[in-house]
């Protein structure tokens, strides 16, 4: 809340005598005091801390105190960073990648429809925006050179999308990086969003193959400020390798059982492109003396000495993500204890300018022995995590051919979820307030309940296929990863 400056000026009361009959001289008026000025209060740092315009941080501790004792103690940090309900006037320009796996796998409809897809995103970009298309097999084509869209090159444009022909073996980081150097000869400047759109069906076998190689070929692209979207393709895509892209480089990732869906897919991507807001941002978090930071939670991160560096890249209006650390934190006096500085900065598209907004987080330290709760909403996002982690779990466990161990992993993650719901409920202080434009703890746990409810038929129907002697299905493994990977957990 914005502190006001209370002036209270003192009344200024002059009592005048009336000149008597003898003449007596009428004294000066008193002079009024100086009025009193109460200066800002100095604002104390606590547990909870707002930031930002365009963009908006709720960032809150675990707990608003700890117990007094020994070395130190457990409470997490926890930023929510949601873009603002309010579109701009215009759309920012474009700068979109097209990279679509041509492998022989590809053949028949998929390619098919996979060029009806780029077509479709293509169609959807405005004059002025930039496209560029590149086709992979073992090895990388750029079909389109950075090419500004206009009524003039937009027939040539299609007509290089339905020139791409199948080839071979699949090699997917050819393909992002001749997509990388040819976004470096895209026009820079004027607020453009990046984004690149990869769609394979297949496992790559060529090039760079392991998942730490491949995030940091991902990182590389979005230090271009270039999100990477994956696009999955029937059932015998790597979604490991896809999702790691994905996550790495700030994207979203799909799983597309039917090509026919391509399109949709590509059209709900574009909607969120146009209502781009935001761009570079990114969460800086440095812990006070003596704090130590344990964990950071489902996103990457770089260290800069003490400091923990969360890059988010581009938002769209009202997109949410989330970070979540674990700290240590001292607690052998009572006080006032300092745990961590707090720092938004992002690109604003609205005002075209860098800006940045920080903050302190703190809390106290009792020693009556009375330690705070953990704050509803972190614990809410505390076992997000943890079903994030049963998903995947129970994905490989059905992938390998182990859908009842699968089946019992998600009942009882469902039931453990249900009563932790129920006891968040009940200890949660009437008047919490929620993060800003959050979603309340109540629906987090909500959704991570749908999530798992959908896993079990997922796996329900791993079981049924095994018990009748069927082929292992690639179907259930998938769906859970795709849930998994769903903005619930991001």
């Amino acid at each position: 809340m914005k502190l006001r400056l209370v002036v209270v000026l003192a009344g200024l009361g002059a009592m005048f005598s009336s000149a008597a009959a003898f003449a007596i001289p009428i004294p000066p008026p008193e002079e009024p005091p100086p009025p009193k000025v109460v200066a800002d209060p100095i604002e104390v740092p606590g547990p909870h801390l707002a930031l930002g315009s365009t963009l908006l941080a709720d960032a809150r501790l675990g707990h608003a105190s700890l117990a007094t004792g020994a070395g130190t103690a457990e409470t997490y940090l926890f930023a929510t960073v949601t873009g603002i309900d309010s579109q701009l006037a215009t759309a920012p320009p474009l700068d979109l990648a097209l990279v679509v796996d041509r492998s022989g796998s590809m053949k028949g409809r998929r390619i098919a429809n996979a060029i009806a897809a780029a077509n479709t995103a293509v169609d959807g970009l405005k004059d002025g925006d930039t496209v560029l298309v590149v086709s992979f097999d073992t090895q990388a084509e750029v079909v389109l050179e950075p090419t500004t869209i206009s009524a003039e090159t937009r027939p040539d444009i299609r007509a290089a999308i339905e020139g791409i022909r199948l080839g071979g073996d699949t090699c997917i980081s050819c393909g992002l990086e001749a997509a990388k150097r040819a976004l470096d000869r895209a026009p820079i400047g004027g607020d453009r969003v990046r984004r690149m759109l990869l769609l394979s069906d297949g496992a790559t076998n060529h090039g760079i193959k392991d998942v730490a190689g491949l995030r940091g070929l991902a990182s590389l692209i979005r230090e271009q400020s270039c999100a990477v979207t994956t696009i999955g393709v029937d059932l015998d895509y790597d979604e490991k390798v896809m999702s790691a892209i994905a996550s790495e480089a700030n994207g979203n990732h799909y799983f597309v059982a039917n090509p026919e869906t391509l399109s949709s897919v590509f059209t709900q991507e574009f909607l969120q492109l146009l209502s781009t807001v935001a761009q570079d941002a990114a969460l800086v978090v440095e812990p006070a003396p003596g704090v130590e930071i344990d964990e950071v939670f489902d996103r990457s991160f770089s260290r800069d000495g003490r400091r923990v560096v969360v890059p988010l890249g581009t938002y769209g209006m009202k997109e949410e993500k989330s970070l979540l650390l674990k700290l240590r934190v001292p607690v052998d006096h009572d006080g006032r204890q300092p745990v961590a500085d707090v720092k938004l900065a992002y690109r604003d598209l609205r005002e075209h300018r860098n800006v940045s907004y920080s903050g302190t987080l703190a809390l106290d330290v009792k020693s009556d022995g009375a330690q705070a709760e953990l704050d509803p909403f972190v614990r809410a996002r505390v076992e997000r995590s943890q079903t994030a982690r049963t998903l995947a779990e129970a994905s490989e466990l059905i992938a390998g051919g182990r859908a009842e161990e699968a089946r019992r992993r998600l009942a009882g993650r469902t039931n453990e979820l249900g009563n932790v719901k129920q006891d968040v409920s009940r200890s949660a202080p009437a008047g919490n307030v929620a993060p800003t434009r959050a979603r309340g703890f109540r629906q987090d746990f909500d959704d991570q309940v749908a999530a798992l409810e959908k896993a079990q038929k997922a796996a329900d129907e791993a079981a049924a296929s095994k018990q009748k002697d069927a082929a292992p299905t690639k179907a259930a493994p998938k769906a859970l990863q795709e849930l998994n990977l769903s903005r619930e957990f991001r």
